[in-house]
This record gives structure tokens, C-alpha cells and sequence, in this order.
């Protein structure tokens, strides 16, 4: 038993930079549970050294010669699904690469400091629990979403055919796995649904927006970044901005604030669900997805006092267990589902 509680979790650096190379394998070094096995300069040396070394978690950095951090990870997926943790540039190239990345199957990713004040130290702390996240997901359950890639499955849908008198809201919350997760439930929303949206996703600000900008390439209803005081409509989702709150106030119109961040967190999936359910009451549909932590669980509380419906998605299919594991412990939650089931899930609870 002491030896699975002292396994070193094996680390592969991929940089093209040496300054950044060593920066990294220090500050992760410091660890007492994490081991640098390797490193790699290039996506091409990387897939060599996954072969060989067969590490439990890769960071990997977006922008490289010869391959991109994107066109490595789609190769790593191919022969040995790994956790990885991308090191992101504030490009508006580095952003894009890393959204799809996540949509891809990388666990989370770390911004890189500005160049003119280098000091990946002030990222030390979140690159290591970070990589210490990623170690816990099993790869198996990392290949099965690679798999769904691949094969670009769709769940059929419930007829929509249905008429309801008034439009029902739903509140999707989600961290760690998230842009995964929203890959596969956004678009197969029916655009002619009776109901409005609003996503909150653990990110930092530009990410959000591009995040909101690929959902809605690929979504039958309209996915945008919110800004202060935006009409939520029906056919439309309203995507909480990182660094802020996201209120649900009156006459549809969203409200964003800069209040304390809760559960270490800012979006935070509990203040926008707290508001909405005042609002809505039995009108409103929480759905709880993949992520670290407890966000959500006094938000899926409120929602079920004034009479809404709750949804979280099943341990099955979660990258990380943990804010669906809260909410369903509570007590709160009228469905348990795996995610290929969501979309369906929510069709129904509009319609009940």
C-alpha cells in the first residue's frame, strides 16, 4: 500500500524553449510526489519519448517548430491517450490552439508569463496542482473520449415537436473537462427548443471568448461571450467571461461583477444559478458537468428549493469527478446521466 501512496507521478516536458525547459522541470521538481522523466524540444521528439518513456502526464507547450502543440496531441492521442496540461501563450493564435486542445482532450492548461516580466514562478502553484489533477485521470477514460473524436458519434435526439407556452432556462456549469464536455452537448441542442442558456466554464478572460466563438461555429443556436446587461434569448447561450460573475438579473438581461470570487473561483457556477433560480424558480434547468471542486453544489441547492430541475453528469463520463460528485451527494439532483445522454436529458426537462 505505501508504495502506491509514494509512487512518483512521471513527468514529460515538451518545450522548444531551453530556458522554459528548465524553468519548468525545476518548479515541478520542487514537488515531492512529481518526477521530470523527460523532456522533448519538438512534437516529433515528444512522440518518441511517450513511446519510450510512457509518462503519466505531459506538459506541453501550444506553439513549437515542426508541430504545434495541437498536431502533437491529436499524434499522442493516436498511440498512448495521455493527461496533459498545455502551456498557453496569450496569441490570439496560442488562445485558439489551446481551446481546441481542451476540445481535443487536454486536461487544463497554464498560462505562460509575459515576456517583458518573465517569472513563470507566479504560475508555480497552479502548473503543480495542475499536473497533480491531471495524474489522477485514468487513460482509459482519456482514449474513450479520443475515440468519440475519431468517430464523431451523435445520440439521437428527441423529436422537438412538442409546444410549450413559456421558454425554460438552463444553467450549465462546469470546470476541469469542460470544453470537452460542451463539445458534445452544445451542438446537438435543437435550435428550436423553448429554451435559453447560460454557460459558466472555469476559464481566463480571451479564453472565454474563443471558446464562445467555436461553439458557435459548430451549434444550431447562437453561442456568445456575454457582456454587460445582454438580452438572454431563446436559441441563445450566454458564455460567463472569465474574471467575472455572471447575475441573471430582470428582463432577461445579465449582469457582470467583479464581486470576491467564490470557491477560489471567478465565474463561479453557484452565483450565476443562485441568481437565475430567484428569477426563474420551476423554470429552471441546472446541468452540472466535469470539474475539480465543489462550485455549483449551493447553487443546485437553491435551484431545487424554489422548484427547478437539476441535472449532473455521471461519474462514468466525467474527466474529474468532483462538482458533479458534490451536487449529487446533496441530495439536490433530479438526474444522474452520462453525458452522451445530456442533450436528451435536457429536452425532456424542458418539456416536462
Amino acid at each position: 500500500m505505501s508504495e502506491v501512496i509514494n509512487k512518483k507521478i512521471n513527468v514529460l516536458v515538451v518545450d522548444d524553449s531551453t530556458l522554459m525547459r528548465r524553468v519548468i522541470t525545476d518548479l515541478l521538481q520542487k514537488h515531492p510526489s512529481i518526477n521530470v522523466v523527460g523532456y522533448a524540444i519538438n512534437g516529433k521528439m515528444a512522440i518518441r519519448q511517450v513511446k519510450s518513456l510512457k509518462p503519466d502526464v505531459i506538459t506541453l507547450d501550444v506553439e513549437m517548430p515542426l508541430m504545434n502543440g495541437l498536431e502533437t496531441l491529436k499524434e499522442i492521442n493516436k498511440i498512448r491517450p495521455t493527461p496533459t496540461v498545455m502551456l498557453s501563450s496569450l496569441t490570439k493564435e496560442g488562445t485558439d490552439v489551446t481551446i481546441q486542445a481542451l476540445e481535443l482532450g487536454a486536461v487544463d492548461f497554464v498560462q505562460k508569463p509575459d515576456s517583458r516580466k518573465f517569472d513563470l514562478n507566479a504560475v508555480e502553484e497552479e502548473l503543480v496542482q495542475k499536473v497533480l489533477i491531471a495524474s489522477q485521470i485514468v487513460h482509459t477514460k482519456l482514449k474513450e473520449y479520443s475515440q468519440i473524436q475519431i468517430q464523431k458519434k451523435e445520440t439521437p435526439l428527441i423529436r422537438t415537436t412538442q409546444k410549450i407556452s413559456r421558454v425554460k432556462t438552463v444553467v450549465i456549469g462546469c470546470s476541469t473537462g469542460g470544453p470537452q464536455a460542451l463539445k458534445q452537448i452544445i451542438p446537438q441542442l435543437p435550435h428550436d427548443l423553448p429554451a435559453q442558456y447560460l454557460i459558466v466554464q472555469h476559464m481566463p478572460p480571451s479564453f472565454t471568448e474563443m471558446l464562445a466563438q467555436r461553439l458557435d461555429k459548430m451549434s444550431k443556436i447562437t453561442v456568445k461571450e456575454a457582456k454587460d446587461y445582454d438580452t438572454l434569448e431563446a436559441g441563445q447561450a450566454l458564455l460567463a467571461p472569465g474574471n467575472f460573475h455572471m447575475i441573471m438579473g430582470s428582463q432577461n438581461k445579465v449582469k457582470l461583477t467583479q464581486e470576491p470570487p467564490v470557491w477560489g473561483v471567478r465565474p463561479a457556477v453557484d452565483i450565476t444559478l443562485a441568481s437565475a433560480a430567484k428569477l426563474f424558480k420551476q423554470d429552471l434547468i441546472s446541468v452540472i458537468l466535469t470539474g475539480m471542486g465543489s462550485d455549483g453544489s449551493r447553487g443546485v441547492e437553491v435551484v431545487k428549493r424554489l422548484g427547478g430541475y437539476s441535472i449532473a453528469e455521471d461519474q462514468s463520463t466525467c474527466i474529474i469527478y468532483g462538482m458533479p460528485k458534490q451536487v449529487i451527494e446533496s441530495g439536490h439532483v433530479d438526474k444522474v446521466l452520462p453525458l452522451h445522454d445530456i442533450v436528451n436529458g435536457i429536452i425532456k426537462a424542458v418539456y416536462s
